[in-house]
Formats: C-alpha cells, sequence, structure tokens
C-alpha cells in the first residue's frame, strides 16, 4: 500500500534548520494496522502528514499502491479525497453539522446521488452503533460517540487507507476499547490499511506493528510485529 525510500523532511525555525525525518525506510502493507510511536518530537505527525498526502515537501520517494508520487498536489488532492480517510484526537467534526451531515460530508465531495450517499451514511453509521443519533450535533454526543461518528466519516467511502492520529488518547477506557474494536472490525471487513500515530498503549498494542521512531529516524529493532 505504501513503500517510502528514504524520506527526510526539515524545518527552518529562525535561523535554525530542524530536521525532523532522515533516512526513513517503511513498507506498509494492504489491510496493515500500523502504529507509529516515540516521544513528542520524534517525526511521528510528520511522517503520518507525508503517508496522509497532506505534506508534499519533503525529499525521498514515496509511493502509493506501487504510483510514485512525485508532489503533484491536485492529484494527491484526488487521492486523499477518493482513497483515504482522517480520524482525529478532537474528532474534527463541524459542529454545526448533525452526524449524519459529517459523515455524508465525504460523499458530496465524491459526487454521490443522494440515494447512494443515504444507504451508505446508514449502514455506517449503523455499523458504529450511532443509528440512533443520525440528527444529533457533536456538543450534544459524548467524546467516545463523536469519534465514533469520525470512524464512521472516515470509513463511509471505503478508503484504501485511513490516517489517524491520537485517536484514543482523549478518550476513557471503555470508550477507547470500544473505539480500537471498531477500528479492527471495519477496517477488518473492508480491507483497510491503518497508519496511527499514537502515545497510547490501548492502540498501539492491538496493532499489527509498531514502528517506534526516535530523532527523526526508525530505531534499530523499532519495527516490530505485534499480537493484536
Amino acid at each position: 500500500m505504501l513503500q517510502l525510500n528514504n524520506i527526510a523532511k526539515s524545518y527552518q525555525a529562525g535561523q535554525v534548520k530542524c530536521q525532523a525525518l532522515s533516512g526513513v525506510n517503511l513498507q506498509i502493507k494492504h489491510g496493515e494496522m500500523v502504529a507509529l510511536c516515540g516521544p513528542s518530537g520524534s517525526g511521528k505527525s510528520t511522517l503520518l502528514n507525508i503517508c496522509g498526502l497532506l505534506d508534499l515537501a519533503y525529499q525521498g520517494e514515496l509511493y502509493f499502491d506501487g504510483e510514485h508520487l512525485h508532489n503533484n498536489a491536485h492529484h494527491c488532492m484526488l487521492l486523499r479525497r477518493q482513497q483515504l480517510g482522517f480520524i482525529f484526537q478532537r474528532f474534527n467534526l463541524v459542529p454545526v453539522m448533525s452526524a449524519y451531515e459529517n459523515v455524508e460530508y465525504p460523499l458530496l465531495l465524491n459526487k454521490m446521488s443522494a440515494a447512494t450517499r443515504r444507504k451508505k451514511v446508514l449502514q455506517i453509521l449503523d455499523a458504529v452503533g450511532m443509528s440512533s443519533f443520525t440528527q444529533a450535533k457533536p456538543e450534544c454526543l459524548s467524546g467516545g460517540q463523536q469519534q465514533r461518528v469520525a470512524i464512521a466519516r472516515a470509513l463511509v467511502h471505503q478508503p484504501r487507507l485511513v490516517i489517524a492520529d491520537e485517536p484514543t488518547a482523549s478518550l476513557d477506557s471503555v470508550s477507547a476499547h470500544q473505539v480500537i474494536e471498531l477500528m479492527k472490525s471495519i477496517g477488518k471487513a473492508q480491507q483497510t490499511t491503518f497508519v496511527i500515530a499514537t502515545h497510547d498503549s490501548r492502540m498501539s498494542l492491538h496493532c499489527e506493528r509498531q514502528i517506534l521512531l526516535h530523532d527523526g529516524q526508525i530505531q534499530s529493532g523499532g519495527d516490530r510485529q505485534c499480537v493484536a
């Protein structure tokens, strides 16, 4: 699904050059659930943004499903819209939209018919246990419920790849467990690949692999298989 060859990324902070990533080589298979782990400042978010085709200003080569991406912003935008889903720590639901409307939004961007949109939205809301809350605004939902809606939004168009940034960090243990199980079960059913940046062992221990980053590099022995 993803192949990264010698990926490097630097930032300029005033007079200081900060090397966020250096010489990252990584392969992620179709249907894998992979955790990017490491301390703050290790490069997790930077690597996540590159894998999610959000940051195109990097050095090295990135292949998406075998296709070499050449920093083509328009093409990457279309891939993000059609092939990727995103889940965030703070849910990032549109506050003026209902749960139904938030989940429907990616389908509107992809110009699906109204009948198809309705069928897909209701199916995925039912799958995440939110069929009774279709008209609820985010402010009326608990954190766990909002993250369920966010998962539904990320998966409603059956993306090939889901990018998740600390998806369980702000949740209590019960909600975190429910969210993890939803991501695993729906992802397996749809053969979705997950790349997840996380500090949360509740999340990383359920992933098939953990990639340990430190100072912008994958640690020696830091790509390890896990028992999910």
